[in-house]
């Protein structure tokens, strides 16, 4: 008998109404088989072991399959150490992990500034530079974007400076996290918040792979005393439709306008086309999905697009390692082809080289909702660009003197990140939670919205 693969033999009580007993991988019949040889044709037939006798001939046989595939998975020693569901935030020492992107913000800056020189955009506004985006990762691919734009949020509110109290609320008495936030919840529950939440989930999230919305989040920052607010957009019910939403979003990431008093940088920064403000990024919800916006463009047709950073759409490595390194690393593209490029290129004597709402009604949503180019004398390394996630630990080797550099088309970058009117269109019903940025809720304040409330939009 195999150690590695136990066979289960039929109960001589099966009912005789039952479909016959047959083999797993090629459906031989196994009715008159005793366990010695169904055991003896698993070896023979599909493991091919030396103890048995050779395989027959059958062109009606599936091919063999390795007992390799029926081995327990070994792990590298690197493997069995990597700490899992990590969270992390800009002010970290430590690198971020391969599913956190920091420097986006800075990155889309200066691709939107491109875009701007070609003509492409008219304006846009972005939020805080320290919004990292955050995907999720294979235990939780098919449920995690509302617990990643939860991370998001945590990773803002922990590295501004408006409350710097927000950090020490977040952080105790555990971090942030996706099985952490499930605890988060469960203890709000059971101090009494969210009672239609915790029926709807039945008071069971912990380890789950159960979805989660703006109504969570929202609980879980209403317990640990950070201000947050729900606002609704039921599109159908205003005639502008999806503009509501948008005109909402641009009066939130815009800043003072005119500028009463203040320095000439204050002036010169206002009247830029691409700026980015202190403002905290939203997460806006919808039927199936979750996104955090981190800010608008006006295109030169006059639309406003929303920038997101999506959970399930990480960017391209290349992006992610040029955000890292800084724009000073970026040598931006003309085209919108991102040539695979990898050498070493000299700079010539004029510069470079070349190249939700919670649902009113349990059908409603019930599905989701609860649910750097500079001028130097140093050597230039263009990065090879791959989007092969194993790869992210791979780094050319830089000498002294060499300035490692991306090369990088600023209308992929915006791309990337732009999120079209036509596509909002798509949905009816959203939400937006947001943060005010006020001092924190005492807990008299928190046990006054220990039931989730939300505020139209419109």
């Amino acid at each position: 008998m195999d150690d590695e693969v136990e066979i289960i033999g039929e109960s001589s009580s099966r009912p005789s109404c039952a479909g016959p007993t047959l083999c797993q991988l090629c459906d031989t019949n196994f009715e008159n088989f005793s366990e010695l040889q169904r055991q003896q044709h698993y070896d023979v037939v599909h493991f091919d072991s030396a103890s048995s006798k050779p395989q027959s001939s059958n062109s009606s046989r599936k091919p063999a399959i390795p007992k390799d595939l029926f081995k327990p998975r070994r792990f590298s020693v690197s493997q069995r150490k990597k700490p899992a569901d990590q969270f992390w935030y800009p002010s970290l020492s430590r690198p971020p992990p391969d599913n956190c992107s920091p420097g986006l913000i800075t990155l889309l800056k200066h691709a939107l500034k491109k875009s701007h020189t070609k003509g492409s955009t008219r304006r846009a506004v972005l939020c805080c530079e320290s919004a990292t985006h955050m995907s999720v990762e294979a235990f939780d691919r098919r449920w995690g974007c509302g617990y990643r734009n939860f991370l998001m949020a945590c990773a803002a509110l922990m590295n501004q400076q408006i409350q710097n109290i927000y950090y020490a609320l977040l952080d105790d008495p555990f971090p942030p996290g996706v099985r952490n936030l499930q605890r988060w919840i469960e203890a709000a529950w059971k101090e009494g918040y969210d009672p239609e939440g915790a029926r709807d989930l039945k008071d069971d999230l912990v380890g789950t792979n159960k979805w989660i919305g703006t109504a969570e989040l929202h609980t879980a920052f209403t317990s640990r005393g950070i201000p947050s607010q729900l606002i609704d957009f039921d599109l159908s019910k205003n005639e502008k439709g999806v503009q509501v939403m948008i005109d909402w979003i641009v009066r939130y990431f815009s800043p003072p306008n005119p500028i009463k008093q203040g320095t000439v940088t204050d002036v010169l920064r206002g009247a830029s086309p691409v700026i980015a403000t202190d403002k905290m990024p939203l997460v806006l919800q919808f039927s199936g999905h979750s996104q955090t916006v981190v800010g608008y463009e006006i295109s030169k047709n006059g639309d406003t697009n929303l920038l997101i950073f999506d959970p399930s759409r990480p960017p391209k490595l290349s992006m992610r390692r040029a955000a890292i390194a800084g724009p000073s690393s970026v040598v931006w593209e003309q085209s919108r082809t991102n040539q695979v490029l990898q050498s070493v290129m000299h700079p010539t004597s004029n510069g470079l080289s070349s190249k939700l709402k919670r649902p009113s009604s349990s059908s409603d949503l019930k599905q989701h909702k609860r649910a750097k180019s500079s001028e130097s004398d140093d050597e230039i390394i263009v990065v090879e660009d791959s989007d092969d996630p194993r790869k992210n630990d791979e780094r050319p080797s830089i000498s002294s003197g060499q300035l490692q550099s991306f090369k990088l088309d600023p209308t992929e970058v915006v791309n990337h990140f732009r999120l079209s009117i036509s596509k909002l269109r798509r949905k009816q019903d959203y939400q937006i939670l947001y943060f005010p940025m006020t001092d924190p809720w005492s807990i008299e304040e928190r046990n006054k919205r220990k039931v989730v409330t939300s505020i139209p939009g419109c």
